[in-house]
Parts: structure tokens; sequence; C-alpha cells
């Protein structure tokens, strides 16, 4: 095990996601998925070569935003998204939120 690599944490089992902002309203994730703020109703969601588009309103505070889980219903490509799925984009979105000292407020 490396001891020399800043992703690791306390818990060096577990690596720290690394997240960049390669242009503005995106937020991109090492672990391969990027969020990106559509102005102001709208986040899209990119997984690989999959999209999702979910529903969303900016609240009157900077860096703020509410977003319906809900609205999470199929892939670009038509494949539906399961509550599991579900569950681990709204985890994503909100880790990219919370890297950027963002807010995201989640409607089930």
């Amino acid at each position: 095990m490396r001891t020399d690599d800043p992703t690791l944490g306390l818990f060096p089992e577990r690596r720290m996601t690394v997240f960049t902002t390669p242009r503005v309203n995106v937020v991109q994730s090492d672990e391969g998925f990027e969020v990106e703020v559509l102005g102001r109703t709208g986040l899209a969601y990119r997984e690989g070569v999959r999209q999702v588009r979910a529903d969303s309103e900016a609240l009157n505070r900077p860096g703020a935003m509410m977003m319906y889980a809900q609205s999470l219903r199929s892939w670009s490509d038509g494949a539906s998204i399961s509550d599991e799925e579900r569950r681990h984009i709204v985890d994503n979105i909100t880790r990219a939120f919370l890297s950027q000292g963002w807010e995201l407020v989640v409607v089930p």
C-alpha cells in the first residue's frame, strides 16, 4: 500500500474522491461522473456514456439548489433508472455539490 498518495485520507482502504471544475457550472469526479448545472432549472448527470437530466430549481441563496429525485426516471438511452441507481445518482450529485461548497436540497 502506498502511503504517499494524497487522495488517501484517514482510512487508507478508502480512497478520497477528487473533484475538478473543467468549465463553469460543471463538476467532474475522478470516479467517472460529472454534474452540470443547467442554469436556474435543471441538472445534467453524466456517468460514462449515459446521461440523465434532473428537475431542479435555484434557491434564493448563492450556490443553493433544490433537486427533485423522482425526476430521475430514465437514462438518455431510454433505460429505466432503478431506485438503487437513483440513490447512487443522488449521492454522487450531492457529493459534487458539497465539494464546491454548494448546497443541495433533495426532494424525494
